[in-house]
């Protein structure tokens, strides 16, 4: 008996050691006089190359063309990144933050958190992202206010036993592939299964649809990610079933779809009474993922009827009631509108990237290079993956408008019709265009919508393409 307890106790210190070593490497760098420097690190004798590689590429990376010169605020300038270092086979969790520095210019310093584990377990962060930015977060604060180089260091320590600890507890080793839930909920005829269709266009097949009965799960992928859609029928009988048994049934949502018939006011109270039941049932789980809302069967040829309106702006104040604690977005969708579902399904796929803002970085360096109004970035399916615009006007004109060109590169090239691999519109004025082109970006085929106002704009597509593909690539791959 005691031989067998010194073997479960052996096995549990072994089990420990080897999770707490899951962190490789934590570092903190800090753009300074001598450009993008790691200054404090973790362990001692992590090489000097591998911080320096460290350093550059975070602060590069995130930080874009800005030095935050303009002001000194130092507040809302955040966010976070997942980034590959295949160099020294690593990945790492960065959060990009700014420090005081009335010497600096902007007087303010640009700085990252870098924490990084094994190529092979970045599924990590992904899987607990929640809490690790909880207490990035909270040492880049304390950072901020540091006195000293002894303070900054107690902060990378306690940060370092802050994850020990929490690694203890989790279940190791991680899932090689990210698995992403995606519910979609609402009554029964609210048009979740006819929503699906249309995102895919298999228009063909909605006629067809059947009421869901129970669950049905769809899997499919994202950039290696497996999205795992959940579509939950919506009978009553069903609906009373998945808030009964809430911790199977909304456990772990990434990321909900609630869709409303706008054209349904007899059901109007009862599609809110379920989305509040909904909302209380995560919370009671402590689960608070993004959530889009679609005030579905906004039709193009009724969107505007008085009686639509009125009830859309009731759906809005009433649902306002009962999601403050929530991140949520609401779109008016129709399948007979394409642009409104990929539009609500490519947001919520994108509050689920922690590199959203370092790829809108990346457009917003693209665009000062080529003199671009506006940029969007999507892919082979026509999901919005990131955008840059100068102005929210014709941002969202050009955001409507990229379906269509991606849809009329796809017709020329199928029938030869392109010379080269893009399009060009004329007729706006005698200086601006629109360019549509096809990217190969790794394995994958992406796509740039650009409104450039430069008469030399092939020039200087050209000339700063191949760095702005070798800055996508290294991040697509973690996108989700």
């Amino acid at each position: 008996m005691a031989n067998s307890q010194n073997s479960n106790d052996l096995e549990n210190n072994v089990n420990n050691i080897e999770k707490s070593s899951l962190i490789k490497a934590i570092v903190v760098s800090i753009f300074d006089t001598e450009g993008p420097t790691p200054k404090y690190y973790y362990p001692e004798d992590l090489d000097e190359n591998s911080r320096l590689l460290i350093a550059m590429k975070t602060i590069s990376l995130l930080m874009g063309e800005a030095t935050y010169q303009d002001g000194n605020a130092i507040e809302g300038v955040n966010y976070f990144g997942i980034l590959p270092f295949p160099d020294i086979k690593l990945n790492g969790l960065t959060y990009f933050f700014l420090i005081y520095d009335p010497e600096a210019r902007g007087q303010a310093k640009a700085a990252t958190i870098t924490i990084l584990v094994d190529e092979e377990n970045i599924s990590f962060f992904y899987e607990n992202i929640k809490y690790l930015r909880v207490i990035i977060d909270k040492s880049a604060s304390q950072i901020q206010t540091a006195k000293d180089s002894n303070e900054m260091k107690n902060i990378l320590n306690s940060l370092r036993m802050q994850l020990i600890n929490f690694i203890k507890d989790l279940k190791h080793p991680f899932s090689q592939t990210r698995q992403i839930k995606i519910l979609f909920a609402g009554l029964d005829r609210s048009g979740k299964s006819s929503f699906v269709l249309g995102i895919k266009k298999k228009y063909s097949e909605i006629i067809k649809v059947l009421p869901t009965k129970g669950v049905s799960r769809e899997i499919s992928e994202l950039f290696g990610a497996q999205l795992i859609r959940w579509e939950l029928g919506g009978q009553k009988s069903y609906r009373d079933q998945y808030l009964k048994e809430s911790e199977v049934y909304l456990y772990n949502v990434d990321l909900l779809f609630f869709l409303i018939d706008v054209q349904d006011l007899k059901r109007r109270e009862e599609g809110l009474k379920y989305f509040k039941k909904l909302i209380e049932s995560l919370e009671n789980i402590d689960d608070y993922p993004p959530i889009v809302l679609c005030l579905h069967k906004t039709d193009p040829d009724i969107k505007n009827d008085k009686q639509i309106r009125e009830n859309i702006e009731f759906l809005i104040m009433r649902i306002q009631e009962f999601t403050q604690n929530y991140y949520i977005k609401i779109f008016e969708t129709s399948i007979f509108d394409h642009w409104s579902l990929v539009s609500a399904f490519s947001y919520g796929i994108s509050r689920l990237s922690p590199n959203r803002e370092i790829f809108r970085k990346q457009l917003e360096w693209f665009a000062n290079k080529t003199d671009s109004e506006f940029i969007l970035l999507l892919n082979e399916k026509a999901i919005i993956l990131s955008n840059f615009s100068r102005d929210d006007v014709s941002g969202k004109v050009f955001e409507i408008s990229a379906p269509h060109f991606q849809t009329l590169y796809k017709t020329f090239k199928e029938f030869k019709i392109l010379k080269k691999d893009f399009l060009v519109s004329s007729g706006i004025s005698q200086t601006k265009k629109i360019l549509f082109k096809k990217l190969n970006v790794e394995k994958y085929n992406l796509y740039l919508l650009l409104f450039i106002s430069s008469e030399d704009y092939i020039k200087k597509i050209d000339e700063n393409l191949k760095e702005f593909i070798s800055r996508i690539e290294v991040l697509i791959d973690t996108y989700i």
